[in-house]
């Protein structure tokens, strides 16, 4: 049966502490921001309509998702912030990338998400966006 000694119990929160602080640890992907904020309705007229609130400087919505004339409102975006939009719909896809703040905190510029205008999930990747019905 483990035993924990005194010296094992505050070395483990000594390495917790240091974790904590350092706040890299804590930083979430905007896979998982993205993922994490979204919230989809099916409307009165049959389209469906999602937003998506990802950390406190991006906000934006895509209306009648699975339509050829699918479209994306930005209510806020920041590239100083934590999060932000790259551009608007590419293929009925939107990227979503860490912002300045996020990356001083620790994100990689290489991590994004990518929201699909054709179903409204949230993808890792530009191919799997094109690719999902």
């Amino acid at each position: 049966m483990p035993r924990i000694t005194p010296a094992g119990a505050s070395s483990g929160a000594l390495l917790a502490a240091l974790l904590f602080a350092g706040g890299v640890a804590a930083q979430e992907t905007p896979y998982a921001a993205t993922s994490r904020g979204a919230r989809c309705d099916l409307l009165p007229d049959g389209s469906l309509t999602c937003r998506y609130r990802v950390g406190r400087d991006l906000e934006f919505s895509l209306a009648r998702i699975g339509e050829h004339d699918v479209k994306l409102d930005v209510a806020r975006s920041d590239i100083d912030g934590d999060y932000y939009l790259e551009s608007g719909l590419l293929d009925r896809c939107v990227l979503v990338r860490f912002g300045k703040r996020s990356l001083v905190a620790g994100g990689f510029d290489y991590a994004f998400a990518v929201v699909s205008g054709r179903n409204g999930m949230v993808y890792r990747s530009m191919r799997e966006c094109r690719l999902g019905r």
